[in-house]
């Protein structure tokens, strides 16, 4: 906590209170989203190097609509539609975000540009100048309002800079690319089969607008913790990127009243004042199941992480090179892994308890696996065994 706060007593909040009113404010209880950008709004981006798993966690948020298209196909429409938005963003990662809220998160990157460290330049084998004419000459190049290719960007960088700044365009992992997104200097199109292709933001998006990078910041931390909160600061630091605690805060301070220090079984957090009360009159749940996939922002975000994945199980959750499995929610805490493949009979779900369940979980997992079913459209076949174990992830990992 601040120096400012710290004579100020915490205000003590029960866990599974917290854990209730989490789950409720990530949407995976009754109060569920009309659709895509709203889910995205609330969560502050769904992270999306993996895009069916991106597509899951909207699904299975957003209300269940007339018709027979999967719920999944959902976040396809969306970006069609322009209502979302694939954009690197915070660590590094691609995400999906409402088009509206894309000039906030631009806006707050921008005072990132962790690029200019010695370190970064020696791997990147450029200078600071030479680095900084390759992110404005790739604005340069969008500005015309043209969606190209990594290999297009590439050809028109390298004709203007040169073959080592065009190579530089076709790192698999994003590479320059990523620097210049925190300019807000492009983001994915999305153009049907056309595959991945790239445009500036502020050409893409009617809602484009310019904010202060500060106050931007500000506006996103005060939504991350109304939808992942009551979080410590180092949670808050693991979720926007960065090490150092300069940059948070004073965005914290910056807050004033509208943020509180709290404490949740003993751990030191902050949190909206206007959460507090809403906190204390949850009502606990009692076997309360859910399911979410890889990378789902639940996890990926967890304000308390310590208090949502159990220690002793969390290399279960959090895998080798960055994998988040897909995750077993028990009254909004860590209790299992799963996993999935579609067969004849439609889709088979594999669960894995951390410990071991009454029939009334059991009950629960087969309501949970239903509701994963209805939003990809299949049949569910539930059963248990060991999961992730000793086997390579199903989707090669890139965030192209």
């Amino acid at each position: 906590m601040s120096p400012t706060r710290a004579a100020t007593p915490a205000v003590s909040l029960d866990p599974a209170r917290v854990h209730a009113w989490r789950v409720e404010r990530q949407l995976l209880a009754a109060g569920q989203a009309a659709g895509p950008a709203d889910v995205a709004r609330t969560l502050v981006g769904v992270q999306a190097q993996v895009t069916s798993s991106a597509a899951l966690a909207i699904a299975l948020r957003t209300k269940s609509g007339r018709g027979t298209t999967p719920a999944v196909q959902a976040a396809t429409r969306a970006l069609l539609d322009r209502r979302l938005v694939r954009a690197w963003a915070m660590r590094g990662t691609l995400h999906l975000f409402a088009a509206d809220d894309v000039p906030t998160v631009a806006a707050a990157l921008r005072g990132k540009e962790r690029w200019r460290r010695p370190a970064w330049l020696r791997w990147f084998g450029v200078t600071e100048p030479e680095m900084e004419r390759l992110i404005d000459t790739i604005g340069e190049v969008l500005d015309d309002d043209r969606p190209r290719t990594r290999a297009e960007l590439s050809e028109e960088i390298g004709g203007r800079l040169g073959p080592r700044a065009g190579e530089l365009m076709r790192s698999s992992w994003g590479g320059a690319l990523k620097v210049a997104s925190d300019r807000h200097y492009l983001v994915q199109s999305a153009e049907g089969d056309a595959g991945v292709r790239f445009i500036r933001a502020s050409r893409w998006l009617d809602s484009w607008r310019d904010e202060e990078p500060r106050a931007a910041l500000a506006k996103l931390v005060e939504r991350y913790l109304a939808a992942y909160g009551p979080a410590t600061l180092t949670e808050l630091l693991r979720w926007w990127g960065v090490s150092e605690t300069k940059v948070m805060k004073p965005i914290i301070e910056g807050l004033g009243d509208a943020v509180v220090g709290v404490e949740v079984d003993g751990v030191r957090a902050y949190a909206r004042r206007s959460d507090v009360e809403v906190i204390e009159s949850t009502k606990p749940t009692r076997g309360a199941v859910h399911l979410v996939g890889g990378f789902d922002p639940f996890i990926v975000g967890a304000g308390l992480r310590g208090q949502l994945i159990p220690p002793k199980h969390l290399k279960r959750v959090s895998r080798t090179a960055g994998w988040i499995s897909p995750v077993v929610l028990v009254d909004g805490v860590a209790a299992g892994v799963w996993d999935s493949r579609q067969n004849a009979r439609g889709l088979e779900i594999t669960v894995e308890p951390f410990e071991a369940i009454d029939a009334k979980l059991k009950a629960g997992l087969v309501e949970a696996a239903d509701r994963v079913g209805a939003a990809v459209g299949s049949p569910v076949t539930l059963d248990y065994g060991p999961v992730f174990r000793d086997k390579a992830p199903k989707v090669p990992f890139n965030d192209r």
